[in-house]
């Protein structure tokens, strides 16, 4: 079986009596068929994400039957085997599964409908879509009420980016956002909330860069104001409060007052734009409870600092 293609060769055949004398041995004479071609690639290239496009010429040979294509696998130092292609017009394959950036190596081999084998194609590189830059300079806001907004460098030519997050002291990141610009607001809805975040870029071929290594940054809405400070001065005309804010972000205060037992309570409610309030609607001999919260320049309310008075 180890002969070589349109070659010539010689054979003679004995034949052996009932006493193994052998007779005058015949020469057959015969031809090895003609080499097949090896087959002619025409143009690989990168598709989109994962995915690599090979076309080829069809073989010339009305012979082949079919062409085998192979992929090198560069751990194993071996050719695996992607397709058997058939019939012979069918050219085109494409590589799906890709890793992106990365070079891969490719070859043809025809066969015929009798068991011959070409030559293999000279063998084809191609590299696919690389993976984007990371994006970095990410800032998340620490100071907007119930909302943490996101900014960050922009990525040339990135179609997108993908804004992931997890929750403070949880697991893994989960896809939140797509976002075309270089920012984006999370409205968490609520006062105090802290999360981490990650963003990606994906190119115009839908490769996106590594969620892994990308820097993390952590984000929180604004806090409610700290409880307030609260003196009190009982007056012969009534009771004032001196108030302080401790972190300074009060600008303006709620006062709810009440009086009265279970069954004939009765609330009242006060705004106070100063730190200062006199109430003088009292009566003498009777106790009276407070509740003062801090109001900041978002709307948002601290806890109360309870007081009570007796006048």
């Amino acid at each position: 079986t180890n002969l070589k293609p349109s070659t010539l060769y010689s054979y003679r055949i004995a034949t052996f009596d009932k006493n193994k004398t052998p007779s005058l041995a015949k020469e057959i004479k015969k031809k090895t068929l003609a080499a097949i071609a090896p087959v002619i690639p025409l143009e690989i290239k990168p598709l989109k994400k994962g995915m690599v496009k090979i076309i080829f010429r069809p073989h010339p040979n009305e012979r082949v039957q079919g062409y085998i294509l192979q992929r090198l696998d560069d751990k194993k130092i071996k050719w695996i085997t992607l397709a058997n292609l058939t019939p012979r017009y069918n050219v085109e394959y494409i590589d799906r599964g890709l890793e992106d950036g990365k070079i891969y190596q490719y070859r043809i081999i025809a066969y015929t409908y009798d068991g011959l084998k070409s030559a293999p194609s000279k063998v084809l590189k191609v590299s696919t879509y690389p993976k984007p830059p990371l994006v970095l300079n990410i800032k998340a806001t620490i100071n907007l009420p119930k909302k943490i907004v996101l900014r960050w460098a922009p990525v040339k030519n990135a179609k997108y980016y993908k804004v992931y997050t997890k929750r403070f002291l949880g697991f893994g990141y989960t896809p939140i956002a797509k976002v075309k610009g270089t920012i984006y607001t999370d409205k968490v809805g609520k006062d105090g909330v802290k999360k981490y975040y990650k963003v990606t870029a994906v190119s115009i071929h839908d490769t996106e860069s590594l969620l892994d290594n990308s820097p993390e940054v952590m984000g929180e809405s604004l806090q409610v104001p700290a409880k307030p400070l609260v003196s009190t001065n009982v007056l012969n005309k009534g009771v004032e409060f001196i108030f302080s804010s401790p972190d300074n972000r009060a600008v303006k205060y709620l006062v709810v007052k009440k009086e009265g037992n279970l069954f004939n309570a009765k609330e009242f409610k006060y705004i106070v734009k100063g730190n200062r309030f006199l109430d003088t609607n009292l009566v003498h001999k009777h106790s009276y409870s407070y509740k003062i919260y801090a109001v900041d320049k978002y709307g948002l309310i601290s806890e109360a600092n309870e007081v009570e008075v007796d006048f």
